[in-house]
């Protein structure tokens, strides 16, 4: 139950504080763009759009919540109270979660309506989510504030993105063990079928680096309570 308040309780702050105002904002924005785009290329750019936007949103949302809840103290009066560390880092996860599909499910629904595959699009737009919160959860209890959480954030994410060096024809093996590849693979089998192996290398692959993810922004969460608040 406490994981389900402390949802409610996320989500209605990202409602009070206009995320979701501002992400509409942000939807009408790319399906203007992709309206203009020649048809030749908007399955390429919606992909491009839909791949960077959930793991943008979670990254740098997720961020600015804890550093925020950080300097308030928050968690100082959060954390002794019976609420787990793992309720706190899920109800982050799958608030923002909650949020990059909403919106990237209305554009993809505008812009191709029913001619797309609606499982590999979801499954790329949950792990893409869901991990790049993870990670963002990270690097924000390790960085003192918003700024040196910018200047570092490119140093992580970088080797991430990689595989978007697709879009200029520069493929590498190497890419394969990165989720985003796994995830990139899904967005492009919302157009083209996949294979049942396709299917299951991108699954595991993303399951794994999303528990890999898990564990260390618990570990990282946990040792900051210990060094910083309940010191």
């Amino acid at each position: 139950m406490r994981l389900l308040d402390l949802l409610k309780m996320d989500v209605m702050f990202q409602v009070r504080h206009g995320f979701y105002y501002a992400y509409a904002l942000v939807s009408a924005f790319y399906i203007g763009v992709l309206l203009f785009l020649p048809e030749s290329i908007i399955q390429e750019a919606s992909i491009f759009i839909i791949f960077t936007d959930p793991s943008v949103l979670g990254f740098f949302f997720v961020g600015g919540l804890v550093l925020l809840e950080r300097n308030q103290s928050i968690f100082n009066s959060l954390f002794v109270t019976p609420i787990s560390i793992h309720a706190y880092l899920w109800s982050k996860v799958l608030s923002l979660t909650l949020l990059a599909t909403i919106t990237s499910s209305f554009i993809f629904y505008f812009i191709h309506h029913h001619s797309f595959a609606f499982l590999p699009f979801m499954m790329a737009v949950l792990f893409c989510s869901v991990f790049f919160t993870l990670l963002g959860i990270v690097l924000a209890v390790r960085v003192p504030s918003i700024n040196a959480f910018l200047y570092t954030s490119p140093l992580l994410v970088i080797i991430f993105y990689l595989p978007l060096l697709n879009f200029i024809n520069v493929d590498s093996q190497i890419f394969y063990i990165l989720p985003t590849q796994a995830i990139l693979i899904l967005l492009e089998g919302a157009f083209h079928e996949l294979s049942f192996n396709m299917y299951s290398y991108a699954t595991i692959t993303c399951i794994i680096w999303i528990g890999v993810a898990y564990f260390w922004a618990y570990y990282e969460t946990n040792q900051f309570l210990k060094n910083k608040c309940f010191q």
